[in-house]
């Protein structure tokens, strides 16, 4: 757990401190401007024709009070989704900046960069993981809101569980880099995330927090991929040598 958070804050200060990879930083940053505000700006807007959808036109007090509540269930879960379809989106179009910066912050931790798959296999890893992560976080954002439309007092329980779901699909995401230059297919990433679920939820529901942090939102990818790349290297040393990485000195890049 304490190399999740490592992870999450080691990646933001990799990306301020390092100047060389400020360029591809700023690719996923306009993507994640146009798609975010897009994306966000249409589920807003969505929400008011489809709560009348559901329950229709408000006629009396407690219908108007019905209405908006069942509008800001709509609108959240609507948003919710929407930054994490941003987010998906606009990893394969920052996929070279993404790339690069997870190879900067490897090579910093390890002075070398690992053997890695070839450019195919790891674009066809990251479609499968892509195409999982909308289904699985489709499925339950849905699940979610019909939970609270049906019984509204679980909301309490329902949104801290829709930050900790919202966290696994970005850890899940953030991962996609690093483990796909290690090769690992669909299963195999699957069963990484059940053995590091401690580091894997923390990491992921620390970022699902920053979130709420005016601006980081638009740095969320290039410091996630290092944050997530830094969780990695953190298990490959842990399991040749025992001492976590985020204790241990980064090692200068070669000249």
């Amino acid at each position: 757990m304490v190399e999740g958070i490592c992870a999450a804050f080691g990646g933001i200060w990799f990306v301020i401190v390092t100047p060389r990879i400020w360029g591809h930083a700023l690719v996923p940053v306009l993507m994640l401007l146009v798609l975010g505000c897009g994306l966000g700006g249409l589920a807003f807007w969505g929400a008011g024709p489809l709560s009348d959808a559901i329950v229709g036109e408000p006629e009396t007090l407690w219908g108007r009070v019905g209405y908006w509540t069942v509008w800001t269930l709509v609108m959240l879960t609507l948003v919710s989704f929407a930054i994490a379809v941003a987010v998906v989106l606009a990893q394969p179009l920052s996929g070279f900046a993404l790339e690069a910066i997870s190879l900067a912050q490897e090579r910093a931790l390890l002075g070398e960069n690992m053997p890695r798959s070839s450019f195919l296999a790891a674009l066809w890893t990251s479609t499968q993981a892509t195409f999982i992560m909308l289904v699985f976080g489709a499925i339950i954002y849905a699940a979610l809101f019909l939970v609270d439309f049906f019984f509204p007092p679980a909301t309490v329980f329902t949104a801290p569980l829709q930050i900790v779901a919202t966290g696994w699909l970005l850890a899940w995401n953030f991962l996609d880099y690093p483990l796909s230059l290690r090769g690992l297919g669909v299963i195999a990433r699957v069963r990484w995330s059940v053995q590091h679920f401690e580091e894997f939820t923390v990491f992921g529901v620390l970022w699902a927090l920053l979130l709420i942090v005016p601006g980081l939102f638009f740095l969320v990818l290039p410091m996630g991929v290092a944050g997530a790349t830094r969780l990695v290297v953190a298990d490959e040393a842990r399991e040749e040598c025992e001492v976590p990485v985020c204790l241990t000195p980064p090692v200068a890049d070669p000249p």
